[in-house]
């Protein structure tokens, strides 16, 4: 075959070869946006985008006699564009309204409902990947100073033969470094209820081979408290009696809030409150269980609690990560079990967790840049018999005290200097389930903690 000869060959079957590559360049790009568009905004954003891909592609096309190829360009841009609309909108609309979450949390959220999950917690892999400092941290993060404030309500002296029982600061944490830094491990009173001190606060590097991982603990008694779970907006969603915030029929009465557990998909376990189950609880797994006069119990369903229908509340997350004084991480890899939404544990987060002492009070405990095992073992170093790790990551973990002033007005503060979501989301509106604490001397006769 002659120069002339090869040259008229290659003209001619080169536009064939490009046209082969561009429709399945063209049919794969059309696929995995059909799929993209699917996947974050539902049914209803998959038929409008082909609705508005059909439409375009008609308008353009029809008149002009384009060819297949034409087509199947002009509806793949088409739909990809109404998938940046559609989410971009969706999104905006979403991360713009402030719920009390933290920027970063309603980005994280949207991503979440609308399919990006997994890609999200790759993302937190490789983001969270580094251990914290060996280096013992130089500064405490409590938030609060000890509390002087007097209870609105009276304790009356009466000539009687009862002995009231009056909670007392719990014995101080010994510091893992010498020299301590100031208030390091020493108690402060943070809230009161019944006229008396109900809630202690401290700061410590609980970790001698960690010094950078810093805690704060706040440890619990409730004689005169009361406590209720409270419904998300959208963990678990719905509608309920005690929903997304604290009527303001018990603000005078609110003490405390936290945060609670995972999203619900994520929680390895159930949810049922109000008489309704939100999600089945299992057995063997760790559960905050509130009772009918509203004490919160810690322990494992099946064995400490039993769902006999006595509860008020249940909520499920994970398994017990310190079990009797022992920590809980092997139990659960055998179990399938993972402390970050579907990671082993080995992300490094800020994490919080809530606790029974060995004394029975509970304990919250919020710690910095962890992974699971030294979550674990902070939680056994500060005390607790049996823990329950709660959310995680950012500013998830929460715990808001609330000062009431004779006006009868009312602030919010967090008891952790790196808790920067908004406290007074427990009054205005809570994207995720909390637990609040009141005094029980000033909750009213018929309220919402009564359901």
């Amino acid at each position: 075959m002659d120069q002339s000869a090869s040259e008229q060959n290659l003209t001619t079957h080169d536009p064939r070869w490009k046209s082969i590559v561009s429709w399945a360049l063209g049919a794969a790009l059309f696929v995995l946006v059909f799929r993209v568009l699917h996947l974050t905004s539902g049914t209803g954003g998959l038929a409008t985008g082909v609705a508005v891909t059909i439409t375009v592609t008609w308008t353009l096309t029809a008149r002009r006699n384009a060819n297949r190829r034409r087509q199947l360009w002009i509806a793949v841009w088409t739909l990809s564009l109404a998938t940046v609309v559609w989410d971009g909108v969706t999104f905006a609309r979403y991360v713009l309204k402030d719920n009390g979450d933290t920027a970063t949390q309603r980005m994280t959220s949207w991503g979440r409902d609308h399919g990006l999950g997994g890609a999200i917690d790759w993302m937190e892999t490789v983001v969270y990947s580094d251990p914290p400092s060996n280096k013992p941290a130089e500064q405490l993060t409590l938030a609060v100073s000890s509390t002087t404030t007097p209870s609105t309500t009276t304790v009356l002296s009466e000539v009687t033969t009862t002995t009231i029982y009056t909670p007392s600061a719990p014995t101080p944490l010994t510091p893992s470094f010498s020299p301590a830094l100031g208030g390091e491990g020493q108690w402060q009173a943070v809230a009161q209820a019944h006229g008396m001190d109900a809630m202690w606060a401290t700061s410590l590097r609980p970790l001698a081979d960690t010094g950078g991982i810093v805690a704060t603990v706040v440890v619990i008694d409730q004689t005169y408290l009361r406590v209720g779970m409270f419904n998300g907006r959208e963990t678990p969603g719905g509608t309920w009696v005690r929903d997304d915030h604290v009527p303001e029929e018990l603000w005078p009465s609110l003490v405390a809030a936290m945060n609670g557990g995972f999203r619900l998909e994520h929680s390895f376990g159930g949810y049922a409150t109000e008489g309704k189950v939100v999600q089945t609880l299992l057995p063997g797994r760790a559960t905050l269980a509130i009772t009918r006069e509203g004490k919160l119990v810690i322990g494992e369903l099946g064995r400490e609690i039993i769902d006999d229908g006595s509860w008020q509340s249940l909520r499920q997350n994970l398994v017990l990560l310190v079990d009797n004084g022992q920590s809980g991480i092997d139990n659960a890899k055998r179990q399938h079990v993972y402390w970050g939404a579907m990671s082993t544990g080995e992300i490094f987060v800020n994490r919080s967790a809530v606790c029974e002492l060995k004394d029975g009070r509970i304990g919250y405990v919020m710690v910095g840049k962890s992974n699971a095992p030294q979550l674990a073992q902070i939680l056994i170093n500060v005390g607790c018999m049996k823990a329950v790790q709660l959310d995680i990551n950012g500013s998830w973990p929460n715990f808001a005290l609330f000062t009431h002033f004779p006006n009868g007005t009312f602030a919010a503060a967090t008891v952790d200097q790196r808790m920067s979501s908004d406290p007074m989301r427990y009054v205005k509106a809570s994207s995720r389930e909390f637990f609040a604490f009141f005094d029980a001397a000033l909750v009213p006769a018929q309220s919402a903690l009564d359901t």
